[in-house]
């Protein structure tokens, strides 16, 4: 599956390696070899398959600019998440922070981001420019909110998925609904596809945090039980804290081998982990209701994305 992407993704990639250079050959150096870690491009892929609702032909190098503004994005939320979370890996790699110190890793971030803003301003679709701007608000916004609620043992689910939702599915919902709209798409297919993006997007960063407990540490690129640890409350530390809160009192101030003791328990918590794989698959199924008035071949192509996310180790 996907085959039909093949070149476009591989030009899409190249186009980004481009936008990202700089006349600075330090500044160069580091976002070159950033850049070329190699994430899974979910964002990019998800624009180029959703412009098939429209005539991505005709569109084609708009499409293509489009996905790779909205991947530089994702890679310059990363940059700024690492610093936050104090993060010492990603992807099994040293993360911008370790090597450069924080102060660096902030003024790549906000380049990236000054570079982004260039690149929306040659984009002549207003319709692009109001769902990229409200993205961005909402994705510093989780940010800030993820920030203040750090330790904070009184998150409730509610709020968990209300920062999920700014931080990890927004962007998401907005590289379907953007590559169906470059394309010219029916506002009926622009509409089901921010939807689904959306509903995938939670379902992903859920299973994200599902997998933060039990995924292979080689796999994940980095020791597993990280959020516990940088103090993020995520849904299965939510449920551990419901039924266990007397363990969490003092937590901000816990040694590391009192936040490591929590990770082992949660770990071996099947009733824990089966209730927040269970939320993730429940967004994936009304993912997939989004998709049932979609041509054949983008359904198919969007569904073997869907399949590929829930089944991932990492």
């Amino acid at each position: 599956m996907l085959n039909n992407y093949e070149l476009e993704i591989k030009k899409t990639k190249k186009l980004i390696v481009n936008l990202v250079s700089c006349d600075d050959e330090k500044i160069n150096e580091i976002i070159q070899s950033y850049f070329s870690s190699g994430g899974k491009g979910i964002r990019l892929i998800l624009a180029l398959v959703c412009s098939a609702l429209g005539d991505n032909k005709k569109y084609s190098a708009d499409i293509r600019h489009i996905a790779a503004i909205l991947e530089i994005i994702h890679t310059t939320t990363l940059i700024h998440d690492d610093i936050i979370d104090g993060a010492s890996e990603r992807r099994g790699r040293a993360t911008l922070n370790n090597i450069y110190g924080n102060n660096t890793a902030l003024f790549i971030g906000d380049y990236l981001f000054a570079l982004v803003l260039n690149e929306v301003a040659k984009i002549k679709n207003g319709r692009v420019h109001t769902y990229l701007s409200e993205t961005l608000k909402q994705i510093c916004n989780g940010e800030i909110i993820q920030y203040e609620d750090l330790y904070n043992i009184d998150t409730r689910e509610l709020d968990y998925l209300k920062k999920i939702k700014r931080k990890t599915a927004i962007l998401i919902a907005c590289s379907c609904a953007l590559g169906s709209i470059s394309s010219g798409a029916i506002d009926e297919y622009v509409e089901k596809s921010y939807k689904f993006g959306y509903y995938l997007g939670m379902s992903y960063q859920i299973m994200d945090d599902y997998l933060d407990f039990v995924a292979d540490e080689k796999v994940l690129g980095k020791d597993t039980g990280q959020d516990l640890m940088s103090g993020n409350i995520t849904l299965p530390i939510i449920f551990k804290i419901k039924k266990d809160r007397k363990k969490f009192l003092g937590y901000k101030n816990f040694t590391e081998i009192e936040k490591l003791n929590l990770i082992s328990e949660l770990k071996a918590d099947k009733e824990i982990l089966s209730k927040v794989k269970l939320i993730s698959d429940r967004y994936l199924t009304k993912a997939k209701l989004m998709l049932e008035k979609f041509p054949k071949n983008v359904r198919e192509d969007l569904l073997f994305i869907v399949a590929s996310l829930a089944n991932r180790n990492y």
